[in-house]
Order: structure tokens, then C-alpha cells, then sequence
């Protein structure tokens, strides 16, 4: 649990880390938290891939660097702005870059 508890605290900050540098990068904050949520995904594929099933690594620190409930707000304040269409193409590209980066990362790992 603490070890959980410590990659979880290192998850957070890497996430914001990498979220500020995506945001200035990028100035959309969307783009910020799907580039947070894809790399995450990614990186599970790798360890699962890899055989790590470490739960400090993948539920702590992987666990508090992505951000599902970001992407879900996001999508809320599309939808209270009447903007359906953008909210629907945000979840699907989250959605699709997710399975398709996460299955990448588990196939190039477990292929070594």
C-alpha cells in the first residue's frame, strides 16, 4: 500500500509535468490531457507486455498519470455548451488512441 501510495504520488506530478509542458506546447487543454491519457495507455501496454505486473508501478504511479476524469469534465462543459459533436470526437479519439497505443506498447514488449 505505501509503495502504491508513493508511485501514486509521482504519477500526479509527472502528469502535471506533463500536462503543463503539453498545454504550453499545444495551448489547448484537451490536447494536454488525450497526449497524458495516450502515453499512459501506452506505457501499460509495455508493462503488461513486458510481464510487470508490479502494482506499485502500473496501479500507482500509471493509475495517477492518466486522467479519465479530466477527459470526462472536458467532455461535460463540450456538452453544456451545446457542443455535442466535439465532445463525441474527443471521447472517440481518447477512446481509440487508448486501445490502439496500449495494444502497440503490449505487442512491441511482449515481442522481445
Amino acid at each position: 500500500m505505501i509503495g502504491i501510495a508513493m508511485f501514486g504520488f509521482l504519477g500526479a506530478v509527472a502528469r502535471y509535468l506533463c500536462y503543463v509542458f503539453a498545454e504550453s506546447r499545444a495551448r489547448q487543454p484537451k490536447l494536454a490531457t488525450w497526449f497524458v491519457n495516450s502515453s499512459g495507455s501506452f506505457a501499460i501496454g509495455l508493462c503488461l507486455g513486458a510481464g510487470t505486473t508490479e502494482p506499485s508501478g502500473i496501479l500507482g504511479f500509471l493509475g495517477a498519470f492518466t486522467t479519465f476524469s479530466t477527459m470526462a469534465l472536458d467532455c461535460v462543459k463540450d456538452a453544456e455548451d451545446g457542443k455535442w459533436r466535439q465532445a463525441l470526437v474527443y471521447i472517440a479519439a481518447t477512446l481509440l488512441a487508448g486501445l490502439l497505443l496500449f495494444t502497440i506498447g503490449y505487442y512491441t514488449a511482449s515481442s522481445f
